[in-house]
């Protein structure tokens, strides 16, 4: 595109926004290239019958007379110009009820490809500023330890030119602590996947002990292995299950506080750490109300699709009663419960119901053994979640004297329901299979049973009838235990002063035969506050009672064989996370030395790659890196690119990706680094023009002498202030053009360029001095 069409163009852009319809009555019309131009005419005529429908008079009126006006322009061609056609019409009288109406017509200096009608207060005007968007080329490199991209932007297209694979060994390892690849890893935003599934960038649950308290982090790197050798720790209160290979750590409650110990010196009794309680701050998800998450949570259960309609099953038909209201309101159609031999049925008959359900809950509707839950589930809020496991839990659950019970085929429900029960503060024990293959969820402890009824709830009367009693016959029931010994205790106790006499009521405790529930744990922290003057130990065991922890103990240890993979996650900052529940210690980092190694080869192979491609590149005006992770501080900071090329890097850019998806997420990130880049070259232009006016060196301001440094041939580049009066400019592009002299526009965007149009807003750098 030529100087004087890009100057042209900035100013009708700038006077077509200064303008602002009344109401939505300012027309905008892109034909592309090659439109057949009638065809354009004649959908334009029949807008005319959709503006005859609009409910304001003035507005219909001046609506009506724009698209007239367009569509006779549109007469005064016989075919689409080669480059297409801009029609802008309306009125754009700032008085109400007067009319301006106005029309701009004109072809654009670069093929259109865009074709739109759209009537709105403001014409649209976008598709014209891409056009003046820089076309300067800049170099693209998305990286983390494994993976790198290298790509050019080329205006506004990204063009892919290399991928490179890391040998850096987060990728497989031939030793490590490592757990089995189904074991269930928490993301921040709710979903529960296992690990084999996880992907760099997103948040996995970790757990701070400094401060005893979960947190969510992105800054991992994974391993992976395969292993014949694992062990199997079958847990107890809470029952649960994991699988690690021997050399893995856990952590452990003993006499000196919470420890380290690897899986195979692990023993029958050992208390481990389950997150009991974990909070996630969803937001409500309002395409799912609490109805529909409850039914869902029923289906999932007890319900299945056949052909076009949904079934559920019950006996009680007080429930299932429930559930055909909650149905009605949602297909806006009657639903019909039918008698069987030992159970009813509720139908749900309507095709759209059962296609957006299989649509936006495929594995909810696949065949009973197949079923999960599907992600957007996991991630609903807390208030809408618990709608869903009521459903799930009045399909599913039991209620005996003992307390509640949920048996299912699918184990991946099961085991993801134990950790969606934690955001509501209940631990619930998993078993299984039985016999028949089933795995069972259990909540048997009274506080929790409690927090169920108060937090979920059954729509079921007769399963509340039944938990009702069950918390009415409960006296005591099982602790809740902290995690920590009753010897430790003790000592921080002894190291103040006082003896085990002193609390007597926690005698057993203090002495390692009993552990200690949460509720006489607080009174004991509230005994010791009025006699203890040490802060550091108070904080200690508030932050303990805090924590969301309860111990899990070790029931069995099983030895294993198997041809699985196993992973294990490096946590730098808390070297913790979280598997199916228990808190677990990472990696030990013992492949440090060689992971360094292998990611100084790689970027070394990186920043050879993409300085040979860059510097192929002739316009070529900057390389922004980016990606997850700190590699790409270090790539840039280390000095991997060929020094010409480095100094081409205006910044670095933070991508939740690498890949192609990477390069795409890095330029959408990094537009104040592209207009910066292009501000900065304008600047150096100036920079250089006020140095050698300043030195009465080689540079000359104001049109005469302008004209006149062209005319000798001793002009190197024109510079013209985009506020120049248009009229003068095209005298002096014309002449500049007839020389093959270079022209350089300068904004007013900068305070270089202000001062450049005070000053008159025409210079010129000169080759040579002359007379």
């Amino acid at each position: 595109m030529k100087q004087e069409e890009i100057l042209k163009l900035k100013k009708l852009i700038r006077e077509l926004e200064s303008y602002k319809g009344r109401h939505t009555e300012l027309i905008s019309v892109y034909i592309p290239a090659g439109a057949n131009i009638v065809d354009v005419a004649n959908q334009l005529f029949e807008e005319k019958g959709t503006a005859s429908n609009i409910k304001s008079k003035t507005t219909r009126k001046n609506v009506l007379a724009a698209l007239e006006k367009i569509i006779q322009h549109l007469k005064n061609f016989r075919e689409t110009p080669p480059n297409g056609l801009v029609v802008f019409c309306g009125n754009i009288s700032p008085v109400e009820g007067k009319e301006d109406i106005r029309l701009w017509s004109f072809e654009p200096p670069e093929k259109l490809s865009t074709k739109l009608y759209w009537c709105d207060q403001v014409f649209v005007l976008d598709p014209l500023k891409d056009m003046l968007s820089e076309k300067e080329i800049f170099g693209l490199v998305v990286l983390d330890a494994r993976e790198a991209n290298i790509g050019l932007l080329e205006g506004k297209r990204i063009v892919p030119l290399k991928h490179l694979e890391s040998t850096v060994p987060s990728k497989t390892v031939k030793g490590g602590m490592c757990v089995e690849e189904n074991t269930l890893i928490q993301l921040e935003n709710g979903s529960i996947i296992p690990i084999k599934e996880l992907s760099k960038g997103e948040k996995i649950l970790s757990y701070s002990f400094d401060n005893f308290k979960p947190i969510f982090t992105d800054s991992f790197e994974m391993f992976k292995r395969k292993t014949t050798k694992s062990y199997k720790l079958v847990l107890k209160e809470p029952s649960g299950s994991l699988i690690l290979t021997p050399e893995h750590k856990v952590f452990v409650v003993s006499e000196k506080g919470i420890e380290e110990k690897t899986v195979e010196e692990i023993n029958v009794g050992d208390q481990l750490l389950f997150l009991s309680n974990l909070q996630i701050n969803n937001k409500s998800n309002k395409s799912i109300d609490k109805k529909l998450a409850q039914l869902l949570g029923y289906i999932l259960g007890d319900g299945t699709v056949d052909k076009n309609r949904i079934i559920l099953y019950n006996k009680d038909l007080q429930l299932l009663k429930v559930y055909k209201r909650f149905a009605e309101s949602l297909i806006k159609k009657r639903a019909v419960i039918l008698k069987r031999r030992n159970s009813y049925e509720l139908r749900l008959y309507k095709k759209s119901f059962v296609d957006f359900l299989l649509t936006n809950f495929p594995e909810i509707l696949k065949p009973r053994r197949n079923k999960n839950i599907d992600p957007k589930i996991l991630t609903l809020s807390k208030r809408t979640l618990k709608y869903f496991i009521r459903g799930l839990f009045d399909a599913e659950a039991y209620v005996d004297r003992t307390g509640i019970g949920l048996r299912m085929a699918n184990e991946s429900i099961v085991r993801k329901i134990q950790l969606v029960l934690t955001r509501y503060n209940i631990v619930a024990s998993l078993t299984g299979p039985d016999k028949f293959g089933r795995y069972e969820l259990r909540i048997t402890n009274p506080i929790y049973i409690k927090t169920f009824k108060k937090e979920i709830g059954f729509s079921s009367l007769e399963k509340t009838k039944r938990l009702n009693l069950i918390i009415k016959g409960y006296s005591s029931g099982k602790s809740i235990r902290v995690p920590i010994s009753g010897i430790l205790v003790r000592k921080l106790i002894e190291k103040e002063g006082f003896k085990k006499e002193h609390f007597k009521k926690y005698s057993m405790f203090l002495v390692g035969r009993r552990n200690i529930g949460y509720p006489p744990f607080k009174r004991m922290i509230q005994e010791l506050e009025k006699k203890i003057k040490n802060g550091e130990m108070l904080e200690l065991l508030n932050k303990i009672f805090n924590s969301g922890i309860v111990t899990a103990t070790v029931k069995e240890k099983k030895k294993l064989k198997s041809n699985k993979e196993f992973y294990d996650l490096y946590v730098p900052k808390f070297n913790s996370f979280v598997a199916n529940g228990i808190i677990v210690h990472n990696s030990q980092g013992r492949y440090d030395r060689l992971r360094e190694d292998a990611i100084n080869e790689f970027l070394t192979k990186v920043g050879e790659e993409a300085s040979n491609l860059f510097l192929k590149q002739e316009k070529l005006v900057g390389v922004i890196v980016g990606g997850p992770g700190p590699i790409k501080e270090r790539f840039v900071r280390e000095g991997y690119l060929n020094y010409m090329i480095q100094k081409k890097v205006p910044g670095i850019k933070d991508t939740g990706y690498t890949g192609e998806y990477g390069l795409e997420e890095l330029v959408n990130r990094s537009e104040d680094l592209i207009k910066e880049t292009a501000l900065a070259k304008e600047r150096e232009l100036m920079k250089r023009f006020f140095a050698e006016i300043s030195k009465e060196g080689l540079a000359v301001y104001g049109e005469e002498k302008v004209k006149a440094a062209l005319n000798a041939g001793a002009v190197e580049i024109v510079l013209i202030s985009e506020e120049y009066p248009s009229s003068k400019v095209e005298d002096l592009l014309r002449l500049a053009e007839q020389l093959g002299t270079n022209t350089a526009f300068i904004s007013v965007d900068t305070s270089e360029g202000k001062e450049f149009f005070r000053l008159g807003g025409v210079g010129a750098l000169l080759r040579f001095k002359f007379e």
